[in-house]
């Protein structure tokens, strides 16, 4: 289920990428030899880039991908390595919880009002909203699912090791 959820969030998101450059070129393009420039051009990509951006954070989270800074991390021994671990699960986890629940409330109000960007389009916005709100509430799933990993490594670990002596 997981690898299908992933390639529909590979599959959205690059073809929003590509809509939004192409969208750009269209736009440079005739600018350059007609004087024309899309009207559309800046909330169109502003949306697309919301999409690319909250759909493929759950990616990120999956593959553990994301920015590492180990200066002190790697002179820990594994038992604090494994702490340091979880602190950091437990504060992404946290993060990614609030967030979620601040972007449903704010999708909510959005489909309450039906909320349409005031541009040329007026792209209905609560669907975008609700994008934002599904890829922060998959990475929390994620990282729930990583810290259970995290404790049966441990485990696993501590049950190895206890073994061996």
């Amino acid at each position: 289920m997981y690898r299908i959820i992933e390639q529909i969030l590979q599959i959205i998101c690059a073809l929003a990428l590509l809509v939004m450059m192409s969208v750009g070129a269209i736009d440079i393009i005739l600018g350059e030899l007609f004087n024309m420039y899309l009207p559309f051009k800046v909330e169109l990509s502003g949306l697309l880039f919301a999409v690319v951006i909250f759909l493929s954070q759950p990616l990120v989270a999956a593959r553990k991908e994301h920015v590492v800074v180990d200066i002190f991390s790697s002179k820990l021994k594994s038992h604090w390595k494994l702490v340091s671990r979880v602190i950091v699960k437990g504060a992404a986890l946290t993060v990614f919880t609030l967030f979620a629940i601040a972007s449903w409330h704010s999708f909510v109000s959005s489909w309450d009002i039906k909320e349409q960007s005031l541009d040329y389009l007026e792209i209905p916005i609560y669907p975008i909203k609700f994008a934002v709100f599904f890829g922060f509430t998959l990475s929390a799933l994620i990282i729930i699912k990583q810290l259970f990993a995290l404790f049966s490594e441990s485990r696993k670990a501590r049950d190895e090791h206890g073994l061996k002596e």
